[in-house]
């Protein structure tokens, strides 16, 4: 199954991030999108996620350093595997920024915020990881340089969704 690599990036956790992020995307002519585009929050751009594919290969690009630098930083960088073309990933993802509290109302749900997406596999169910994850493979957070993956096909292995009953 061939797949495409993508990063997910958190621009509201430092200000000069959206700023890095074009002069890179740019400078490589990488298909990129902000998660907010089209939604109520899309005058927050300069802090929004935003969805890159990342270019194949084996010579690394200038992108691939820069995400690696905010792999070392406590505010970390998300990369992802899919077997699905950049839009629908996108639009799976859109789909996910908004969750139902218990009054009705919503809120954004900051999944794409990696010391977020570590507290959320806490307490998310199988079920509901693998809902969040969709046609994502891995899901894999660097934070002060240590990553965290988690795998589609562990959570699609018979028994592993029973724990959604010991929750």
């Amino acid at each position: 199954m061939a797949w495409t690599a993508f990063a997910l990036v958190d621009c509201a956790a430092a200000p000069e991030r959206e700023g890095e992020l074009r002069h890179y995307t740019q400078q490589d002519a990488l298909l990129h999108r902000s998660l907010f585009t089209g939604q109520p929050e899309s005058d927050l751009v300069q802090a929004s996620p935003w969805l890159i594919e990342l270019p194949w290969g084996a010579i690394q690009r200038p992108v691939h350093h820069w995400l690696t630098c905010l792999g070392r930083q406590s505010s970390g960088v998300t990369i992802l595997a899919s077997a699905t073309a950049f839009d629908p990933l996108f639009q799976h993802l859109q789909t996910k920024l908004d969750i139902s509290l218990p009054d009705g109302s919503l809120a954004l749900m900051r999944y794409y915020d990696p010391r977020a997406f570590l507290r959320y596999c806490d307490v998310l169910t199988p079920r509901q990881q693998l809902d969040l994850l969709g046609p994502v493979l891995e899901w894999q957070v660097t934070l002060n340089s240590q990553d965290w993956t988690l795998v589609r096909a562990d959570l699609e292995r018979p028994g592993a969704c029973d724990a959604d009953t010991q929750r």
